[in-house]
């Protein structure tokens, strides 16, 4: 009885005591490991529970936005793999629902603080299938002169899938392919989607198979033949140059007309001649063709454009035992070189190059910075006029110079 009277005199001091330990030990572990906030912003929904014959469509939202207290200790290491968030659908059957965001997280100590948004309104359809025609949109022109047949889709029909309501308003899977420009048949693979009657998508359903082989054929119109422009020259350029690069705009031509005057006309059509005689540099021209009686230009002026680059011909002299000349060389010192003249292999525009002449040519290397001793230099070449396109070989391409002191003279007794 004693013991009894005892506990229950002492019960209220036992529980304040537990409850201060308590409230200590809590408070020692919320300063040591602290909580901090966390947020998932783009979390997927997931619906548990749907069996393989029904389908989730028209869901009100399908990510989720997540406010945790997370211990800062696992903050770093919280992803999105350990939070799932989830709507259970076990046992409901066809309709609309609206069901609330259930969260499920694999580590411990973490406090949920929000969920956005926190239920979720969508419909549930038995999943349905059934085969639809194939139609396929050719989109642009082809060339000018040339005219597309009907597109050939590898299959005829393909078969869609998904909710029983969007099924059963499917009219056809439809493709686009684009032949903008083309001389010559397409062939390529093209995406399908399901689309009503109205043309509207319908992103719900499958397709299958997604992607279909297309070929639209291209040929040329009777009446119309494209040939490549030849540019035709006569005379040469200034001597020591040479032709070598020639363009044309447009490359290839439309002509139309007679079709036997187009078969006759050959395998190219010609420029007016250009006259390189003399030419030099880059000329420019806009230059009229040749076209037989009865042929004419497809869109636009019976002229080209032609650019042609007239550039020397290179060509490579040698000066032989050029002397090297010594610059800032201080008071006081002399230079030594060893060996005292090179070599000098000079590669160019011929005309400039065949008519240097050895006292346009200057060798030298440069010591004002240098002190007393030996270095091995490598000389420079400078040209009495600038050259474009001049290159040149030293022989040998280092020298060896030592810097002394000058000798003192001596007096004469």
């Amino acid at each position: 009885m004693r013991g009894t009277r005892w506990i229950r005199e002492n019960l209220g001091l036992a529980l304040l005591a537990f409850g201060m330990a308590f409230a200590l030990w809590a408070a020692a572990v919320w300063e040591e490991n602290p909580p901090v906030e966390r947020t998932l912003a783009d979390l997927p929904l997931v619906f548990h529970g749907l069996g393989s014959d029904h389908v989730v469509f028209e869901a009100s939202a399908e990510r989720i936005r997540l406010r945790l207290r997370v211990p800062r200790a696992i903050e770093g290491s919280l992803s999105p793999q350990d939070v799932e968030a989830f709507v259970d659908v076990q046992g409901l059957g066809e309709g609309a629902y609206e069901r609330p965001v259930q969260i499920r997280i694999q580590r411990r100590g973490i406090q949920i603080l929000s969920v956005d948004p926190p239920r979720v309104r969508f419909r549930l359809e038995r999943v349905e299938s059934r085969e639809v025609p194939v139609s396929i949109q050719v989109l642009g022109q082809p060339a000018i002169g040339y005219q597309a047949g009907n597109p050939l889709p590898a299959l005829s029909e393909v078969r869609v899938s998904g909710p029983r309501s969007r099924v059963a308003v499917a009219a056809m899977a439809v493709g686009r392919i684009q032949i903008d420009g083309v001389r010559q048949s397409v062939e390529t693979q093209v995406r399908l989607a399901a689309v009503d009657p109205q043309g509207v998508l319908l992103p719900e359903l499958n397709v299958e198979p997604e992607q279909i082989t297309v070929t639209v054929p291209v040929e040329q119109r009777l009446g119309f033949r494209e040939l490549p422009v030849r540019v035709a020259l006569q005379g040469r350029p200034a001597r020591g140059y040479q032709l070598t690069e020639i363009s044309v705009d447009p490359p290839t031509v439309t002509l139309t007309g007679d079709p036997r005057r187009l078969e006759e006309i050959g395998s190219f059509i010609s420029t007016e001649p250009i006259d390189l005689s003399e030419a030099r540099g880059e000329l420019i021209a806009e230059v009229p063709l040749v076209l037989p009686a009865g042929v004419a230009l497809v869109g636009s002026p019976a002229t080209v454009e032609v650019r042609l680059q007239v550039e020397p011909i290179l060509s490579t002299q040698v000066f032989q035992q050029v002397p090297i000349m010594v610059e800032g060389l201080r008071p006081g010192v002399i230079a030594r070189l060893s060996p005292e003249t090179v070599d000098v292999i000079l590669r160019g525009p011929l005309p400039y190059v065949e008519n240097l002449r050895p006292d346009e040519l200057r060798v030298w290397i440069d010591v004002g910075d240098l002190e007393r001793g030996t270095y091995t230099l490598t000389p420079t070449v400078t040209l009495s006029a600038p050259v474009a396109n001049l290159s040149w070989t030293l022989i040998p391409p280092n020298i060896q110079v030592s810097l002394m002191p000058a000798p003192t003279p001596t007096r004469s007794r």
